[in-house]
């Protein structure tokens, strides 16, 4: 009976790990087709140059060309004045941050373009991307931090590193004996959470390097609203950030960034602190 219960497991594992390879699929052939886009607007681009340099000197102007490019040459000006700024803030390679990064943002500007204006969205171009970030960032750390419920101080922890941080910190720093029923309590209270959160679709094999993309390529928020404002009422609002995520973010990532708000909203809950807490 235990072998076949650990064989219904094991399925079950399998088939949820399948869920999980498919949605990464689905990420990535968004990242494909616009490094592809990417790659074939540079080398249009370059033709048209050459040409222009061709005409200039001898003297013509190829107008009906220049008419057909202008939009293309507009479009390309647009995107690389509107790049965000980001900040490396966690254990990402720089090299894969920066592969993927780029692929998101035509996405996300021509969705913030199909929308005209609105007052509820915070006037700081940039807030409503960091929000992204903020938003993935403070449900990493409050995951360690109810984990690590012990630790002020969580500086080098991250979500992929917790099995090793709970070892680390249950094992005495001179003597190196390991204290196995703190370690015991720290392995269970990381699995009721992780069970908690699985509950509201929560993955641990996809949402942590997930957040930790976006943290990545959106940053967070470099400064915390005034206390009692409109924007900290915005920022703590649920209904708020569901429409900066549905406005802002590539279609592919709202799934999965709605997934990461209500763990948010439900850690909140648990900790009895505003959503953003600083």
């Amino acid at each position: 009976m235990d072998l076949e219960q650990t064989a219904v497991a094991l399925r079950l594992k399998n088939d949820q790990l399948g869920q999980e390879n498919d949605q990464l699929k689905s990420i990535l052939s968004v990242v494909k087709e616009n490094i592809d886009l990417r790659a074939r607007m540079q080398s249009f681009n370059k033709d048209t140059l050459e040409e222009l340099t061709v005409c200039s000197i001898s003297g013509t102007e190829p107008l009906t060309q220049w008419q057909r490019t202008f939009d293309e040459k507009q479009f390309r000006k647009d995107l690389q004045q509107t790049k965000p700024k980001w900040e490396h803030r966690s254990s990402s390679p720089i090299d894969f941050k920066s592969f993927i990064q780029s692929s998101l943002h035509t996405d996300a500007d021509e969705t913030a373009e199909r929308h005209s204006p609105r007052t509820d969205v915070p006037l700081d171009s940039k807030a409503p991307k960091r929000l992204l970030g903020e938003i993935c960032y403070q449900l990493d750390r409050r995951i360690l931090s109810y984990i690590f419920q012990g630790h002020s101080r969580l500086y080098g922890f991250i979500m992929a590193n917790i099995p090793n941080k709970i070892i680390e910190v249950s094992t005495h720093p001179l003597t190196g004996k390991v204290d196995q029923g703190y370690q015991l309590h720290l392995t269970q209270r990381h699995a009721e959470l992780v069970e908690r959160l699985s509950q509201r679709g929560y993955k641990e094999a996809l949402h942590p390097p997930f957040t930790e993309f976006i943290v990545n390529t959106y940053g967070i928020l470099t400064e915390r609203p005034s206390e009692h404002s409109t924007q900290e009422m915005d920022y703590n609002n649920p209904d708020f950030l569901k429409k900066v995520i549905m406005t802002t973010a590539p279609r592919k990532l709202h799934k999965d960034l709605l997934v990461v708000l209500t763990c948010l909203c439900m850690m909140a809950e648990m900790d009895r602190k505003p959503l953003l807490f600083w």
